[in-house]
């Protein structure tokens, strides 16, 4: 169903970037993941804490400005991922690479959703996490870029809709998580209003951000420069008449407890 090196190779591009924008979401949704989780009244030093497939060190350096003190890990998908942390592991989504009930966080932002087996990742995490540990998850939300996705389709009318990634709903995702044994599960929307000036604001974002179609399916649906410099030019037409300029961008925050 994915399509492996595409993933690593979103991940590694994502590191890499420096796209203003996408250093700002994930500022944000790292500053919201810290509010959702941690109570400034307790005391964090040498908790165990650990990212899964992280593609950047912002979470990291905001959970230690806040002064916490952990000892965190990461894993990341490539080793091209030179995050600046000697507690970092290149190791696939779907591996256990810890022992047992070692962490007392896990994290993870916008990379299990490109798991083949969800199910199975949700449990290796319950299984690495200590009684009482806190899983917390990022994934992209079935309202992400409903606008754009919805102009883009209605475009070029694919026979199947090969052209984005799956997504999940919050009943969804709920359901997976206590069925992994996890209890208190909340699933939490959270928007953001995205406003571009040209389309290739929205392709760059979803570049570099590391959500770029991983579909193993994705070349059967294949579009030729003329066709996408037409679709371009349909797109900057609806802006400069005051349409498609906001842009919903929509997230799911999953915590839930051991």
């Amino acid at each position: 169903m994915f399509d492996i090196k595409k993933i690593r190779f979103n991940h590694i591009k994502s590191f890499n970037s420096n796209n203003k924008r996408v250093i700002n979401f994930f500022e944000t949704i790292s500053e919201i993941l810290i509010e959702k989780t941690f109570d400034n009244n307790q005391y964090y030093k040498d908790k165990n804490i650990l990212e899964i497939a992280s593609r950047n060190d912002i979470l990291k350096n905001k959970i230690y400005c806040k002064g916490f003190k952990p000892n965190y890990f990461q894993t990341c998908l490539s080793e091209e991922i030179l995050l600046k942390n000697n507690k970092r592991l290149v190791s696939n989504l779907n591996d256990i690479v810890f022992k047992k009930e070692f962490f007392d966080f896990c994290f993870s932002l916008l990379s299990l959703n490109s798991s083949d087996s969800i199910p199975l990742m949700f449990k290796n995490i319950h299984t690495m996490l200590k009684k009482n540990g806190v899983f917390v998850s990022i994934f992209p939300s079935d309202e992400c870029f409903k606008e754009f996705s919805s102009f883009f389709l209605q475009f070029f009318k694919p026979s199947k809709n090969y052209t984005f990634n799956p997504l999940f709903d919050m009943q969804t995702l709920g359901n997976l998580c206590s069925a992994a044994g996890f209890k208190n599960v909340i699933v939490d929307k959270e928007i953001f209003k995205f406003n571009i000036k040209k389309p290739e604001e929205i392709w760059n974002f979803i570049r570099y951000v590391g959500e770029s179609n991983y579909l193993l399916k994705r070349k059967n649906f294949i579009i030729k420069k003329s066709l996408f410099k037409k679709f371009s030019n349909a797109y900057n037409k609806e802006l400069k008449e005051g349409n498609l300029k906001k842009n919903t961008l929509s997230i799911y925050y999953l915590i839930g407890k051991k």
